[in-house]
């Protein structure tokens, strides 16, 4: 099957799957965000710019992802190295537990990989200008909610796609059967995970914060205040935010102001989100001119 064959079979096939899952895994969150907001409750035209923006960057990031695993499988066979051979199965026979032992694997395993990765991709998308101009129309949601999960930059979206694919298909040869499922359970604990910690519910976990990222320490994160930024990086998972040292543990009442402030307001349509940041990297890479002056006539 053709690039383009496979981009046209994918898309038609992931139209409907997209749909419901951007729209009614929100649907209990909302609720809760409407009941014990932190602040100001989000509003429905909230809710509905994410949306827009999370439902173009599927498809608008499709490509490279497709790209990245086609090329990933045609490098593989010219590498000076064999990829790591991995199964589940193995710990699957274990007596009693394995079962639930194998499902626990296959979602915590690609989780810490993701992770690890994500930390690091996420570091630099704070640091360096250019991946920083796609990277805040996520953090420009001045009212921070659980759709706040997808509102990313498909050109985003597509990089951080394309490496880990890339680069995980030349590091592990897993069977494509248990790959399938470990990318469907751990991305379904993710999306439901990253749609808590987004959320503007107001609860406290204390006990969980170490463990896993929630509402509280992901709020730190997207702090409008300058004091809190550059903590609480990681997707899931605060031990990798503990060990490199940008962890942030949030105080009982600790609830800071979401957005980017008044410099650089959230865009009010899907095409300022879309194609605004892409203007601005260009008009940051091309050249600047320098003023001339027209020498006076005498």
């Amino acid at each position: 099957m053709t690039f383009t064959q496979t981009l046209m079979s994918s898309s038609r096939e992931m139209f409907p799957d997209v749909v419901i899952f951007s729209l009614v895994p929100l649907i209990p969150f909302i609720i809760a965000e409407q009941i014990w907001p932190v602040g100001k409750a989000p509003r429905f035209r909230d809710y509905g710019m994410n949306l827009l923006i999370s439902l173009s960057t599927a498809y608008l990031s499709l490509p490279l992802g497709i790209a990245a695993g086609l090329w990933s499988a045609q490098v593989r066979h010219v590498l000076p190295w064999k990829p790591f051979s991995f199964t589940f199965h193995s710990i699957g026979t274990v007596p009693a537990v394995g079962p639930a032992l194998e499902i626990l694997a296959m979602i915590f395993v690609p989780l810490v990989l993701h992770d690890l990765w994500f930390y690091w991709s996420h570091r630099l998308e704070h640091r360096i200008p250019v991946l920083w101009a796609f990277h805040r129309i996520h953090h420009s949601d001045e009212r921070m909610n659980t759709s706040t999960w997808a509102r990313d930059h498909f050109l985003q979206n597509s990089w951080r796609a394309f490496f880990s694919i890339f680069t995980l298909g030349l590091i592990v040869d897993l069977d494509l059967a248990e790959a399938g499922k470990a990318a469907l359970y751990s991305n379904l604990f993710l999306m439901a995970l990253s749609l808590f910690y987004h959320s503007a519910i107001r609860v406290r976990l204390p006990w969980l914060d170490r463990i896993l990222v929630t509402p509280q320490v992901h709020r730190i994160h997207h702090a409008v205040d300058a004091g809190y930024h550059n903590k609480n990086f990681s997707d899931a998972l605060p031990i990798f935010d503990i060990v490199f040292g940008t962890y942030h543990r949030p105080a009982r009442d600790e609830f800071p102001g979401t957005g980017l402030g008044p410099e650089f307001p959230a865009p009010r349509s899907l095409w300022a989100a879309q194609f605004g940041p892409v203007g601005a990297v260009v008009r940051m890479l091309l050249p600047q001119r320098r003023n001339r002056r027209v020498p006076a006539s005498s």
